[in-house]
């Protein structure tokens, strides 16, 4: 079995995660700072441990023990994958592992999921070089968050942006997080449009993320926010500024190195969505983005025939990739299963490429008047 260390039996693992120390929120938790949960097969000689952070979860130490591994598949079933425990999170998984010998072991740990791999980057800032001050548009201020920001009746937060940042999950309470961490924020007519905030603080580091508004993207804000933070950081004691992004969020690690952040690894998260059905659909998605149309049909088809509601865009989705395969019929199908299911977008629609050898014909034309009309 797995047992749960206290916090205050935490350092004992230290030495287990010295490796994927880049994952700040470990230590974070090991210190204190930010919520986290370790569990162990030894609570006296830790071998192998399980660290849940609010950053993603991390499985390093010893994999070659079967009674170990068997203890961790049952924990993954019956405590991970129902949600009782968890951090930061109950419908999801992040999992990052060391040594990366790991990675073999994950199909027997979790069989009931394909694993979905994604690749990441980490990127250190030490100096900014951008001159965030000068580049502030009329109409715009830039203004660190506080309490009294936050508490403020005369500015507007958004129920979107307030959801990006959960104080009680990642920081466990707004008093924690306004002690130690440190965020600055790009307003515009009392709006806050793009808000870059620290996720976790260990000795002298620091990582930040950033969360834009749609409507605001593009226009250079989000670097603005990001140069503030990571400068008041640097200012005030923090030697170095971490920032993490999936490898294929170019916008987000082009923010950061226009700010001065430099790539320093390259590691990949096991992405795993606790309903399996979900997870069929997340897999149908991770592949389209790919253009790997052939699965993401199979993906998608096996989620239509375990479940019948589904959200519209995943029709939608099997469309497009039965129309870049040549099978219009099943594109046609899929488009009109869309329909059913609440799309109404025929102007995008009508200019997704790969619907190309549709265009004018009757089926096609059919289809997108009921997006009109629906």
């Amino acid at each position: 079995m797995l047992i749960e260390l206290k916090p205050d039996q935490f350092d004992r693992v230290r030495r287990l995660f010295q490796e994927i120390d880049y994952s700040l929120s470990i230590l974070a938790a090991i210190e204190g700072n930010n919520p986290g949960r370790i569990f162990v097969d030894d609570i006296d000689r830790p071998r192998t441990a399980l660290g849940l952070t609010v950053e993603g979860y991390l499985l390093v130490g010893e994999h070659g023990d079967p009674e170990t591994n068997a203890a961790l598949r049952r924990f993954f079933k019956e405590r991970i994958f129902t949600g009782e425990v968890y951090i930061n999170g109950a419908w999801s998984m992040s999992l990052a592992v060391h040594p990366q010998t790991w990675e073999e072991k994950l199909p027997a740990l979790i069989p009931t999921h394909e694993i979905e791999a994604l690749d990441r980057y980490h990127y250190v800032c030490r100096s900014v070089k951008f001159d965030w001050r000068d580049k502030i548009p009329d109409g715009y201020i830039v203004q660190r968050v506080d309490g009294n920001l936050m508490d403020s009746d005369q500015v507007i937060f958004s129920e979107e942006m307030r959801d990006w940042m959960d104080f009680e999950q990642v920081w466990g309470s707004e008093e924690n997080f306004y002690a130690k961490g440190v965020s600055f924020c790009v307003m515009h007519e009392q709006e806050v449009v793009s808000w870059c905030t620290s996720d976790c603080v260990a000795d002298d580091r620091i990582d930040v993320g950033i969360f834009t508004m749609p409507a605001y993207r593009k226009q250079g804000l989000g670097t603005l926010a990001v140069a503030a933070t990571v400068d008041y950081c640097l200012d005030h004691g923090f030697k170095a500024v971490g920032w993490h992004c999936n490898a294929d969020n170019d916008g987000s690690w082009k923010t950061a190195e226009r700010v001065g952040f430099e790539r320093k690894r390259e590691y990949t998260y096991y992405y795993y969505i606790y309903d399996q059905i979900d997870h069929l659909a997340e897999l149908g998605w991770y592949y389209f983005k790919q253009g790997a149309y052939e699965k993401t049909v199979r993906y998608y088809e096996q989620v239509f025939t375990q479940r019948e509601d589904n959200p519209d865009y995943y029709y939608h989705l099997a469309a497009v990739a039965y129309a870049a395969l040549g099978n219009n019929k099943q594109a046609i199908k899929y488009l009109n299963e869309a329909v059913g299911h609440g799309w109404v977008h025929a102007e995008w629609t009508s200019k997704v490429e790969q619907f190309g050898n549709l265009a004018g014909t009757p089926e096609w034309e059919t289809v997108l008047a009921r997006m009109e009309v629906e």
